[in-house]
């Protein structure tokens, strides 16, 4: 059994936001991954600490995490993000925090008992936790990949416009310097 969650925040420039999970039992498996959707140039601090503030991971300007960790503790494991780098830039972060039972066969010959359908939904579930982990991979990098094609379309666009006008200024300034050739001044003697 496993609970889940899956959010997605806008962190404001200085804000701290902290999400909390409980692990009831010692030896549940806490998974915790996190990527910056957008904003600035995709980094973010995190702290998780365990019961008792004690710190379980830290980083710094960070694009994306992914971690397993075991809780040795009861109590209630905290997932921090801050976004002090930034002066002004608010910040998407997609994460998801689950906490899940780890069933363990300590009998190997529970396991090789285990029949060949059970054997298929453990390999299935498995298998779709994976494909997950890689969707939200590659929706990152659409993302990233997206804000990087559009900021250069905007410069090609102003490019090209800054271009053509100075086409339209040469080809003004062509025409007055020819028709200034072969317009004769006339004098009388």
């Amino acid at each position: 059994m496993a609970n889940a969650v899956t959010l997605r925040k806008w962190i404001a420039s200085h804000e701290k936001a902290c999400y909390f999970a409980w692990a009831d039992t010692t030896g549940k498996k806490i998974s915790f991954y996190f990527a910056v959707q957008k904003g600035g140039n995709y980094d973010i601090d995190y702290d998780v600490e365990g019961p008792n503030n004690r710190q379980l991971f830290k980083g710094e300007a960070e694009r994306e995490g992914d971690f397993i960790f075991t809780a040795t503790q009861v109590g209630e494991y905290a997932f921090c993000f801050k976004n002090g780098l930034s002066t002004f830039t608010d910040k998407l972060v997609e994460f998801d925090i689950v906490v899940e039972d780890e069933v363990r066969d300590e009998d190997i010959a529970k396991r090789a008992k285990r029949d060949e359908v059970m054997n298929s939904v453990v390999s299935i579930a498995s298998d779709l936790h994976l494909i997950t982990k890689f969707m939200k991979y590659f929706r990152t990098r659409e993302n990233r990949n997206f804000a990087t094609v559009s900021s250069t379309e905007s410069r090609v666009w102003w490019f090209s416009a800054l271009q053509s006008l100075c086409v339209v200024i040469v080809a003004v300034i062509q025409v007055y310097a020819i028709q200034a050739l072969f317009t004769a001044k006339r004098t009388r003697l």
